[in-house]
């Protein structure tokens, strides 16, 4: 698979996540629709990996996760009444 500009940043605090999250909300492109002002015009994709390390009775354990957030562009839908 390729991702067109696709961007990997390591990080080592929340601090540090919350600041690439909010450079790429300001990347993403937005337009006005019938709903909302600022829709979403761009698919928006972060997957945050995590892994941490510890020694417990002198061995060392490791621990990982992965989460994925996603939000797709033009998404919202108006009710029919």
């Amino acid at each position: 698979m390729f991702v067109k500009d696709l961007t990997i940043i390591t990080v080592k605090s929340i601090r540090e996540i919350d600041a690439v999250m909010n450079q790429g909300n300001r990347l993403r492109k937005v337009g006005q629709t019938a709903m909302n002002d600022t829709s979403s015009r761009s698919h928006s994709l972060f997957t945050i990996y995590i892994e941490t390390a510890e020694t417990v009775s002198g061995k060392q354990r490791f621990k990982a996760g992965k989460l994925n957030l996603v939000d797709l562009a033009g998404s919202e839908r108006q009710s029919k009444t």
